[in-house]
């Protein structure tokens, strides 16, 4: 519990370009990107309160790839934003793998990434099911590196 005797949210990290299409669809989605049948599209969120690492984004800069920042992610993708959502609504660990049916292998290798990049695959949860951004709380990442509550929702 927070000190203002609210729930800790889940949050879905993304960046301002991708809320734009977020916004206008009015719902998160599963992402199906590198995602073969029988494995499961899963939207994947965080009790990371500050920053999930795994959500930045990566370059190519002469020829040498690498994964930007935090703040470089939010420069040169339009800004940083988080969707938070009641941990309780969402899937954990072994039944999120499950359910997505995500192989014990692949699992293994997402954590071991997951970890390399200073991530806790301990705080990763998820669903299989798109959410109404209407029902979501929504935080933009401010000048100041700080989040700043932009829509309240209904968690």
């Amino acid at each position: 519990m927070s000190a203002a005797g609210h729930d800790v949210l889940a949050w879905h990290y993304t960046t301002g370009e991708k809320f734009k299409a977020i916004v206008t669809s009015g719902y998160l989605k599963p992402t199906g990107i590198l995602v073969k049948p029988p494995e499961r599209p899963v939207l994947w969120f965080s009790l990371n309160q500050q920053f999930e690492p795994t959500a930045r984004k990566a370059a190519t800069e002469g020829g040498a790839y690498r994964v930007l920042s935090i703040e470089e992610t939010g420069r040169h993708c339009g800004g940083l934003v988080r969707f938070g959502l009641s941990p309780r609504k969402l899937l954990t660990g072994d039944k999120l793998r499950t359910r997505a049916r995500i192989a014990r292998a692949l699992w293994a290798g997402l954590c071991r990434v997951g970890i390399q990049q200073k991530a806790d695959p301990a705080l990763w949860l998820g669903c299989l099911d798109a959410v109404p951004v209407e029902h979501l709380a929504i935080d933009v990442m401010n000048d100041a590196g700080e989040w700043e509550r932009v829509q309240g929702g209904q968690q």
